[in-house]
């Protein structure tokens, strides 16, 4: 009888250390939507133009613009939210923005981003097409009546992603625009620098 009062206890503790976890979050206060105009650049500094819309939030947002680059950033200063230029492992040229760093782990579930089994509440951390999360786009679908292929985007927003852990030279990106953009791990190596915003 004793065993089996300390077993429910054990149980009780397990159970409140589970839902504690499950109720933290990892927040982002200093990325914000918008996109920085940058009036001068140094000689250090360079200049892409990017062309595809893999980061569009719904004002077209760094497709089809000339941005300004950091070549100069310290690996060690790279935070979650910044928008990276690297080199791909095709041998093209992309920008995404980091959602985790190294050491870490991330998993997806249901469209939403965990980060060391903690809710990433932020912009970024959620599946969104347009800048839009489920219901608004779904919302906005119905209203313009346009049509789209209902259940493949039922199934981007429903996005699930095994738990993986990053090593220590290693980050995870995810572009603005699920379904346009792209989604993986990035290593230190390929990063070329950070994007400061448009020219």
């Amino acid at each position: 009888m004793i065993r089996f009062g300390l077993f429910i206890v054990i149980l009780f503790i397990l159970v409140g250390c589970s839902l504690k976890t499950s109720t933290e979050t990892v927040t982002d206060k200093n990325t914000t939507p918008d996109v920085s105009t940058i009036e001068s650049i140094s000689p250090k500094i360079f200049t892409y133009h990017h062309k595809y819309d893999n980061m569009d939030r719904g004002s077209h947002n760094y497709s089809d613009k000339t941005l300004v680059v950091d070549p100069e950033i310290e690996i060690s200063k790279i935070r979650r939210g910044n928008v990276i230029f690297f080199n791909t492992e095709k041998g093209t040229k992309e920008i995404s923005r980091i959602v985790a760093l190294p050491g870490e782990k991330i998993k997806i579930t249901k469209g939403q981003i965990y980060i060391n089994d903690k809710k990433l509440d932020t912009f970024y951390g959620f599946a969104h097409r347009l800048g839009l999360n489920k219901d608004n786009y779904f919302e906005l679908m119905y209203k313009s009546g346009n049509l789209y292929n209902k259940k493949e985007m039922e199934k981007l927003f429903e996005t699930n992603m095994n738990e993986r852990k990053l090593a220590n030279n290693e980050y995870y990106f995810v572009d603005d625009d699920w379904l346009r953009g792209t989604m993986g791990v990035l290593k230190e190596n390929n990063i070329i620098g950070l994007v400061l915003g448009y020219k």
